[in-house]
């Protein structure tokens, strides 16, 4: 090969190489909700609620309830009645992180008082 041809050939295979790390690696290259329901949906028939922001591969959000039944349904962002259940869902939610968190808390306190009461009275010396 000649002097000149290496060059060349080094400079199609970076170019190449760099090519193939620009090329985004999609693994679901569609949008999950296929039909969209169309019905009003009850929050105590849930189980779940998901919202799934506009990505790359689908253009538009997804909203999916699992029901109680365990039936997932795919529902419409835009309908005002499906904007109050997500309110009324992140409510619900976040009271129960809430509860949670209140248990925990109580829990401690209630094994520090178990600890204190556990220790042996020591004697003072002097």
């Amino acid at each position: 090969m000649k002097k000149s041809g290496v060059p060349v050939l080094l400079g199609i295979i970076f170019l190449v190489l760099t090519g193939v790390q620009g090329i985004p690696i999609m693994k679901n290259r569609r949008c999950l909700c296929i039909e969209i329901n169309q019905e009003k949906i009850q929050s105590q028939s849930l189980i779940d609620l998901q919202q799934f922001a506009p990505s790359p591969s689908c253009e538009k959000t997804e909203i999916i309830a699992t029901l109680k039944n365990g039936d997932q349904t795919c529902l419409n962002p835009d309908l005002p009645d499906v904007k109050k259940l997500m309110k009324d869902w992140e409510k619900q939610v976040s009271q129960k992180k809430k509860q949670k968190k209140g248990r925990k808390h109580q829990k401690i306190k209630k094994d520090e008082k178990v600890r204190k009461s556990e220790r042996p009275h020591q004697k003072k010396t002097t």
